[in-house]
């Protein structure tokens, strides 16, 4: 029997999601200090901290709240970047390795300290995570990433190999982890439902379906038109992350939205979770299709990566099933519940950007995976940015938002990688 005929396009958070005062269109002219476009973790973030801050804000989202990767994504709180902080130190070096990384955890801590504050109900529970050897090789650099994480941050993280790996995760797969107990987990949507209230509690505006169908630069004054009326403001933040678009010529050039697709399986008993993940962790690989996966408080199983090309229909969310039970055997069988799909925004070096156009608006882009994390602080960051003029002088700056030969052809683009990971997972 087909284990996908079960499937729909609802994402197990849509369908778990907290009520909220929806957002109305924006319907005529508004103004503000500040104008946001995109309400994920990023845009909601930065309204909040800006409103904490003193200043005016009003937040324009063309669907609803969390509707981009910040609804849509697995789920993890988790500390680091894409690269390894030995690649961070060998490219930065050792001192602002261990900044990036102390600010990483900030992050995490951020994220925990607005929960908290605002008793958001999101799930929110430190379960660790481990890094999955998907190589014999990577298990090596993976001991070497634990050893440097140790002596020179002294940041607590421990390896398993595969002879012990069962006591993390059942999977005939691996060759060994890492395992770290500094993140979390929580219901993303949810997280975004009650960040953006927290916002709209110290007087921040939100507009839902209201799409910015263009950007209008003057001096010391932008203006933001929709479909039924138009924001002025001193300053702008774009925040669209893998959603821009042609909004803006920087982040359309410079920013490649990689398809993620995910499942949720039905619940499950959880006796068959104990022993499948038997300490509750978080898990992501090494492979570069990067595969992710996690339990969740109501016994299921949310499972993604793989393919990451766009328009493929059912036959992807196949495969993802595929691999789930080809890393996890004992889910054969497992029904599938909610399906969904999304886009995250990648950088030609895979690490995050902030930073301002030249025609004046801020943006925070590619968190290439970690955006759960990092998005609350970069829009803690781009809001410190506008009121004292620094964003910190950490290593994000746009310089280095380098554009992709043939930018405009994304599709091209990513089928180009889907081949270099195919190939990577089989050399590398």
């Amino acid at each position: 029997m087909d284990k996908m005929d079960r499937m729909d396009t609802l994402s197990l958070w849509k369908a778990t999601a907290n009520s909220y005062d929806k957002g109305k269109p924006l319907e005529g002219n508004e103004e503000a200090d500040v104008v946001i476009i995109g309400a994920g973790f990023t845009g909601l973030s930065s309204a909040y901290h800006l409103r904490k801050l003193g200043k005016s804000v009003i937040v324009l989202e063309q669907e609803t709240i969390g509707y981009g990767a910040s609804g849509r994504n697995g789920g993890m709180v988790l500390p680091g970047y894409k690269p390894t902080m030995q690649e961070l130190a060998k490219k930065y070096g050792a001192e602002e390795a261990r900044q990036l990384n102390n600010l990483s955890l900030l992050s995490v801590e951020l994220v925990k300290n607005i929960i908290d504050e605002h008793q958001i109900n999101c799930n929110f529970r430190k379960t660790g995570h481990i890094v999955a050897a998907y190589k014999a090789k990577h298990f090596e650099g993976l001991k070497h990433e634990s050893e440097y994480l140790n002596k020179n941050f002294g940041y607590e993280s421990s390896v398993l190999d595969r002879s012990q790996l069962h006591q993390e995760i059942d999977s005939p797969h691996y060759y060994g982890c890492l395992v770290d107990n500094s993140s979390y987990s929580f219901q993303p949507l949810n997280y975004a439902i009650g960040l953006g209230e927290a916002a709209k509690s110290i007087g921040a505006k939100i507009f839902e379906h209201s799409k910015a169908l263009s950007i209008e630069y003057g001096q010391n004054r932008v203006k933001v038109v929709t479909e039924k009326g138009a924001v002025t403001a001193k300053d702008i933040i774009v925040a669209t992350d893998g959603y821009s678009g042609k909004i803006m010529t920087e982040l359309n050039k410079g920013v490649l939205p990689i398809s993620a697709r995910i499942i949720a399986t039905e619940q499950l008993p959880e006796t068959l979770l104990n022993t499948v993940i038997p300490k509750d962790r978080m898990v992501f690989d090494t492979s570069s299709f990067l595969y992710y996966f996690r339990r969740t408080p109501d016994n299921r199983i949310v499972f993604g990566g793989g393919d990451i090309r766009p328009n493929l229909g059912d036959a992807v969310y196949q495969s993802v099933y595929d691999a789930m039970v080809k890393i996890m055997p004992k889910l054969e069988g497992s029904k599938i519940d909610y399906r969904w799909g999304g886009f995250i925004g990648v950088t030609i070096d895979t690490f995050p950007v902030i930073g301002r156009s030249k025609e004046g608006a801020y943006f925070a882009t590619g968190y290439t995976g970690h955006g759960a994390s990092l998005s609350t602080l970069f829009g803690n960051l781009l809001a410190q940015w506008i009121v004292t003029g620094s964003a910190g002088g950490y290593r994000f700056e746009k310089e280095r938002l380098k554009s992709f030969p043939f930018y405009n052809q994304k599709t091209m683009l990513v089928n180009i990688a889907h081949i270099g990971f195919k190939m990577l997972d089989i050399i590398a």
